[in-house]
Formats: C-alpha cells, structure tokens, sequence
C-alpha cells in the first residue's frame, strides 16, 4: 500500500479499504465536472493474501444509463460489464469491489437509500462481492470534500471505517481532518 493513500478501517480490523492519490484524484475529478448533483461508479481492485485489506486499483465514473439528481444517483450498467472484464484481463484478476457515489453540498454519511443498496448487493446482487463496500465523498466541489467508507458483509450490518489517511481540498492538496 502507498504512503500517499487514504485508509479506512473497521473497528475490529476485519476490513480495510486502500485508496492512492490516482483514484482520489479521479474521484474528485468527476465530483468537480458534476458539481451540485450526484455523481457515481464502481470500485475496482484486488485483496491482499490475507484478505484483510481491499485495494482499490480503478474507478468507474457514471455508466451510460446513470440517473443522477442533486439528492439521488442510480447507476446505470450499459458498458460496465465490458469495463469488468477488461479489467478482469489486463489487471491480473482485478474485480468489483463495491460502489462510490458523491453527495454534493452534504456530508458523506451513508443514506437509508445508500444502506439498502449495498445491502441488497451483499445478500442478493449477481455482483458476486459477499463483502461489498460503500465510499462516498461529501462536501463542496470549490472548497473541502471528505470521504466515508462502509462495508456490509453477507448476513451481518453495515459497517462504518474508521478513516485512517486525509481528506482533500479542491486542488487536491491534502488538508487536515
């Protein structure tokens, strides 16, 4: 894992989350093009051997499809399973991850709409990710954006990480949190 990444943990340490200043920064970058609506993807990347931590080696940005509003953001599919399998291919077995979407103007804290969603993808979802996870970045585009990471494993709750790196500013310079 980089020094330069943000890290999320759960409180029990079963679970860690790895983002680098690339995905951020992309990340960050798609907030920025929407501004004041929600914006949104998948995550993609890998575990370590001992499956304690998720790396997150790529982001999606909104699939064509993708329904997005200044409260709401439903993403679309078409392209993404090709995306997948690319990823699949040339990344040496990189594969879903979880979700992240972006609350504009609002902090990061994971919705009832954002807890039944990833639920359903744990106990339900042809996604094949017992242990989906749930980023989402809060805040104002031209200013000071935030992150929060949950997890929802097959059959228990939803989790919130600790957050164990830094938080951006709109530059992407890192800021204290």
């Amino acid at each position: 894992m980089s020094a330069d990444a943000i890290k999320f943990r759960t409180q029990d340490k079963r679970y860690g989350l790895s983002l680098d200043d690339a995905i951020m920064t992309k990340m960050l970058t798609l907030c920025k093009e929407t501004a004041n609506v929600e914006t949104g993807g998948i995550l993609v990347g890998y575990y370590t051997n001992n499956h304690e931590w998720a790396i997150v080696s790529d982001v999606s940005g909104p699939p064509i499809g993708s329904k997005r509003a200044f409260s709401s953001f439903v993403r679309g599919i078409k392209g993404l399973q090709q995306w997948l399998n690319d990823m699949w291919d040339s990344t040496n077995r990189h594969y879903y991850l979880g979700e992240w979407h972006y609350h504009p103007f609002a902090t990061p804290a994971a919705s009832y709409v954002d807890v039944k969603q990833i639920k359903e993808h744990a106990e339900n979802g042809p996604l094949n990710c017992p242990e989906p996870i749930m980023l989402i970045v809060g805040g104002n585009p031209n200013n000071l954006f935030d992150m929060r990471a949950y997890i929802y494993p097959k059959g228990e709750r939803l989790y919130e990480m600790e957050k164990l790196g830094y938080i951006l500013n709109s530059r992407g310079k890192k800021a204290s949190y």
